[in-house]
């Protein structure tokens, strides 16, 4: 006979296991529809799976959720447990853009806006150089091998140069021809001051381009040979070497009052010093530090300006022995006070004998 134990054992594991599989198919009856028995699929998907697929229908963005529907592919894997979707999946066309296509709207709109921006500066600069009206000239000079042509830009309305400097580009008419000589009335309205960019070209080949700022040098100007090879270059700040040292009288910088060129970190160059009321005061040459060649100095007059002094340096830095010396000397009016006498030369014949 069994004992007590064992049969109590034997009873409770029945119990439990007919009460595991009435439950099971109860809840296989209610859950199971006969449309499910007869899909195209495969067979019924059990309850717990399809708990888990509405889970991942909560979790998953909308435009997944309609791949949840084959939950095969999308939840469960080949041995019929949760799977993760796949890339293709992932990537495919019920994937939301995620803001992509908003952001490529975004910079399309972006580089429009910038074309336009563009294209509004071209327009622009061909009628505007630093924010004055400007209009477009081209003047040719000889014929055949010999054309020279130069495309530059003038003031559509006249304005006064800076009185200090000491060159000024216009275009003469008359001349056909740009220039830096001194007209006889800086003011009057007939002059076409150079203002804007400017090229010269020499039988159809770019010699000299650079840019003007109210008739003076402004910016980078480069030189080229027939090869279009740079030659030479320079920088100029609205007339003066961009390099050069410039103090003034004014804190507002509008009154200069000594211009030291600077080349290459030395001294050389042309050395200007003007006057408080602006006119020229003294010029000359530098080279490498040293004074060379003829240093002039002017009187202040406003109506006609008047040499004071002439003065005669070595011809550069390599000349010795040589003292500077004064060459001529003149009063307010103009009336020479002093001229140095002029060296007799001493022409030694030889003797026949």
């Amino acid at each position: 006979m069994m004992p007590t134990t064992q049969l109590s054992a034997i009873l409770l594991t029945g119990f439990c296991l007919f009460g595991l599989g009435h439950t099971n198919g109860l809840a296989q009856n209610r859950s199971t529809s006969p449309s499910a028995l007869t899909t195209a699929g495969g067979p019924p998907i059990p309850t717990a799976k399809r708990q888990k697929g509405a889970l991942l229908k909560k979790v998953l963005p909308p435009g997944l959720q309609s791949g949840i529907s084959s939950v095969s592919g999308l939840v469960t894997d080949s041995t019929g447990n949760l799977a993760a979707p796949s890339l293709s999946e992932l990537t495919s066309e019920t994937m939301p853009d995620l803001g992509l296509k908003v952001k490529q709207l975004k910079k399309k709109k972006e580089e429009f806006k910038e074309a336009l921006r563009e294209a509004k500066k071209k327009r622009i600069a061909r009628t505007e150089y630093e924010g004055i009206g400007i209009t477009r000239l081209i003047n040719k000079i000889g014929s055949g091998d010999r054309t020279v042509e130069e495309e530059f830009y003038v003031l559509k309305q006249y304005q006064k140069p800076n009185a200090q400097l000491r060159d000024f580009y216009w275009y003469d008419e008359k001349g056909n021809r740009v220039t830096s000589a001194v007209p006889k009335d800086r003011e009057q309205s007939e002059i076409l001051i150079l203002h804007g960019p400017y090229k010269r070209f020499a039988n159809g080949n770019l010699t000299d381009e650079g840019f003007y700022y109210l008739g003076a040098k402004d910016g980078r100007w480069e030189k080229y040979d027939n090869n279009f090879m740079l030659v030479d270059k320079a920088k100029w700040n609205r007339g003066f070497p961009a390099e050069a040292r410039i103090t003034y009288y004014d804190s507002a910088h509008t009154k200069v009052k000594v211009v030291m060129p600077i080349e290459y970190g030395k001294i050389k160059g042309t050395y200007l010093a003007y006057h408080e009321n602006g006119r020229l005061a003294e010029e000359g040459k530098y080279d490498n530090g040293m004074k060379v060649g003829r240093w002039t100095e002017y009187y202040p007059n406003t109506v006609r300006q008047f040499r004071r002094k002439l003065t005669q340096y070595p011809r550069d830095q390599w000349e010795e022995g040589v003292d500077p010396y004064v060459i001529s000397e003149w009063d307010e009016k103009g009336k020479m006070t002093y001229e140095r006498p002029k060296e007799k030369t001493i022409t030694e014949e030889s003797d026949d004998n």
